[in-house]
């Protein structure tokens, strides 16, 4: 097998990361960086335009710009609309953008992107988000459609459980390797990283160097997830990263849950949101907070018969509304882990 190249991944912000090139998904309607980049190059011929599926620039920073991204190069690259970014389309994008940098002949060494497919209309698991980038990466190597130059591609994300889901997962993905930092990639690591002076390193080389479970298609639309309802904040990370996502995930069901603010909760947004609703084995939902929009999603899951798991802190006082269901009351998130895991068992008949 040939030697391919090292995936990493980095907390921070992509624009302020140092890299040869910063690969960004161009998608209809997308926020987020799509749209920071797509407002640095306004203005500035065609730099700026929207891209079609499988269109894309690669733009020189120089200049003024250079103040605002930190790479010599941003690859912006088309891809299908943010109601239409499932796994597959995911995996299309991650092989689209080394392929566009191989067509290019750029003489890049390390790439730098973010975790696409997450805090959109589809709400997809993040961990099968990331499994699909990395098996796209994976098949552009496959088809020699990779700069022979590179060296690295660095994931980076600025949410600290994101984080840590990614680098768990990617220990299970992809057999690690140990190295040390030469003093240029040293330069590029967290002071963390370089107090450690060595980092673990995963080497993509083809669909093959994935562990045999994880080298199975991505998922679809007809693979069995939970929806998760719950307040659109960070105080409530904790409860979803650490109680409720691991005792979906244990069950072998994907974890969705739509990260949209209350500002956009509507139209497109919440035909996604019945959609995912209507087709989940079943729906979790954490009634802390009084979010009006959790009670929402609880009716309508009532209503088209979607078996419901409703989660509450034991402080909290429950609202009229659900004072005659069965609420799993919780203290301690690590025992939520634990209620959770036996009711979801429980409930499908695991």
């Amino acid at each position: 097998m040939e030697l391919g190249f090292r995936v990493e991944v980095v907390e921070g912000d992509a624009l302020e990361f140092p890299a040869d090139v910063l690969m960004v998904k161009d998608a209809p309607r997308s926020g987020g960086l799509d749209a920071r980049v797509r407002k640095m190059f306004k203005g500035s011929g065609t730099a700026g335009d929207n891209l079609e599926p499988g269109d894309y620039r690669l733009i020189e920073i120089k200049g003024s710009l250079t103040d605002r991204v930190k790479t010599n190069y941003v690859l912006r690259v088309g891809s299908v609309s943010i109601f239409d970014l499932d796994y597959g389309e995911i995996r299309k994008l991650g092989h689209n953008m080394l392929a566009a940098l191989h067509d290019e002949g750029a003489a890049v060494k390390q790439a730098v992107t973010t975790l696409h497919g997450v805090n959109t209309a589809l709400g997809n698991d993040e961990e099968e988000a990331f499994r699909s980038l990395l098996l796209g990466f994976a098949d552009a190597f496959e088809e020699k459609k990779v700069p022979q130059s590179l060296e690295s591609v660095t994931i980076i994300d600025r949410e600290a459980f994101r984080i840590q889901l990614m680098r768990e997962s990617l220990d299970k993905f992809i057999p690690p390797q140990k190295e040390s930092l030469d003093p240029k990639t040293a330069e590029r690591r967290t002071a963390a990283e370089q107090e450690a002076a060595e980092v673990v390193s995963q080497m993509i080389a083809g669909v093959g160097s994935f562990s045999q479970p994880y080298q199975k298609p991505v998922a679809d639309a007809t693979s069995p997830h939970v929806f998760v309802a719950m307040p659109f904040a960070d105080e409530f990370d904790d409860q979803y990263y650490l109680g409720i996502r691991p005792a979906v995930t244990s069950n072998d069901l994907l974890c969705v849950r739509l990260d949209q603010d209350e500002a956009v909760f509507t139209g497109d947004i919440m035909d996604q949101v019945k959609t995912r609703i209507r087709d989940a084995k079943l729906m979790i939902a954490l009634l802390d907070d009084k979010n009006p929009n959790v009670y929402l999603e609880v009716g309508y899951a009532w209503g088209v018969g979607t078996p419901t798991i409703l989660i509450l802190h034991e402080d909290e006082e429950a609202p009229f509304d659900v004072q005659g269901a069965r609420l799993l009351l919780y203290k301690h998130i690590w025992k939520l882990k634990e209620q959770l895991t036996d009711e979801v068992r429980s409930l499908l008949g695991f």
